[in-house]
């Protein structure tokens, strides 16, 4: 029997790695799309292979061209599917007949993130449930401006679907990750000097009222169905809140965030020595 082609090898990867376990035992993760394999390309991320239908393999515009270009410079693996295989894969998203398998960045360190004489801002998502509204809190988080994204708990980063709906902005953006049930990576961002501001819906600082903040500071975001305990929101530096006409219950999460870190990485810096 004449052994399998390699392509039936690299789909099988792509789909076994649709599972946390394996994305964790294998260190590896899957993009999907034309968007987010170009952002990979520019921001030099550590691509393995590159797995593409027989269409865009035809070359059949200049985008399918740069792809296939782009990958041979960089001596990656290239395979072309059936296009029916792609179809299975794709599931009808509609973000382009391209995957790729790379290899999880190594996690910085909090302090590795601190820009010197600037405003260092880290979004952190505590607990985020869905991997979707992961994807989006981190591209919101490189538009504001800030220097990265801490996923603490069950926040899911490297999930399929978080890296589709980042749309590439987790190659661009340094993700921390913190596992498990305690709460040393807030003591971390304590011990950097970071101002920790616990985002809730009421009885908090509204956001208007902030006249100025430090140059290092860490927005928490918290669950999207329960929010933030409130055991670990009096553990943090201050709660934060966006004021609300009366009757609505919250911002998605993702609104929450944008607004958020874009205010807050506009705001006018304060000596933390007066504080």
């Amino acid at each position: 029997m004449p052994p399998a082609p390699e392509w039936r090898k690299a789909v099988h990867q792509i789909q076994e790695l649709s599972v946390p376990k394996a994305r964790r035992r294998l260190g590896r993760f899957t993009l999907e799309g034309y968007r987010s394999l170009e952002r990979a390309f520019r921001n030099e991320a550590p691509l393995e292979c590159v797995v593409i239908s027989e269409a865009v393999m035809s070359r059949s515009n200049e985008r399918n061209s740069r792809i296939v270009d782009e990958t041979l410079a960089r001596n990656l693996p290239l395979h072309a599917v059936p296009d029916a295989v792609m179809a299975d894969l794709t599931r009808g998203r509609g973000l382009g007949d391209v995957f790729a398998v790379l290899r999880r960045p190594p996690v910085p360190d909090v302090a590795d993130l601190i820009r010197p004489g600037e405003r260092t801002l880290l979004v952190v998502g505590w607990n985020l449930g869905d991997p979707g509204n992961t994807g989006a809190v981190i591209r919101s988080a490189l538009a504001a401006g800030a220097a990265g994204f801490l996923a603490v708990g069950t926040t899911d980063p490297w999930h399929p679907k978080a890296v589709r709906t980042s749309m590439g902005s987790l190659f661009a953006l340094p993700i921390l990750e913190w596992n498990g049930p305690d709460v040393s990576w807030l003591e971390r961002l304590h011990e950097n000097s970071f101002e920790t501001l616990a985002t809730v819906c009421r009885h908090a600082e509204p956001l208007n009222g902030f006249r100025s903040v430090p140059d290092r500071v860490a927005l928490v975001m918290g669950s999207e169905a329960f929010g933030l305990p409130d055991a670990l929101a009096e553990r943090m530096s201050r709660r934060i809140t966006i004021p609300m006409p009366p009757g609505v219950d919250s911002y998605s999460i993702n609104a929450a965030t944008a607004v958020l870190a874009y205010t807050l990485m506009q705001a006018p810096r304060r000596d933390v020595s007066l504080t």
